[in-house]
């Protein structure tokens, strides 16, 4: 079959319109480099000596094909779980290396309650990422804030 002149410029038109659409959704991921960021922990349901939570679970950036650069782990280790209300602890920010674009900040974050109660849910699931700033996934019980200073 042989297109005709409108047909062909119908097909060419069309095939930008798709590359320009897959520029722009490629262009809303953050690049893959350096990722420097900060993590705080919430639960205002937390009252025991220190008032302060004892988190466990994962923080993780995820790309659009589902690939993940873990930023925080911690596994539950029931009554030694540490008590954390902000990651890291002793610097203004951690930096970890992610080798592909950065679309979501997902973050799966229960709060130690052995002995007392049922463990508390302080953050359950995914929020987009558009670039630096504060994004906050939040759960039942609480919310975890992740500060991304640069990605």
């Amino acid at each position: 079959m042989r297109l005709t002149f409108t047909g062909r410029l119908a097909a060419t038109g069309s095939a930008v319109l798709l590359l320009l659409g897959g520029a722009a959704t490629s262009a809303q991921a953050a690049a893959p480099g350096p990722v420097m960021y900060s993590i705080e922990f919430s639960n205002p349901q937390e009252r025991d000596d220190n008032d302060l939570p004892e988190p466990y679970g994962r923080v993780w950036l995820k790309a659009p094909w589902g690939q993940e650069t873990a930023l925080w782990e911690h596994p539950d280790v029931d009554l030694y779980t540490p008590t954390l209300p902000r990651y890291p602890d002793a610097r203004p920010y951690e930096v970890r290396y992610a080798d592909h674009p950065v679309t979501e900040l997902c973050a799966f974050v229960n709060e130690d309650d052995t002995g007392i109660n049922d463990d508390d849910v302080l953050a359950a699931g995914c929020v987009p990422v558009q670039g630096p700033g504060q994004y906050t996934v939040t759960g039942e019980d609480g919310a975890v804030t992740v500060t991304l200073y640069d990605v």
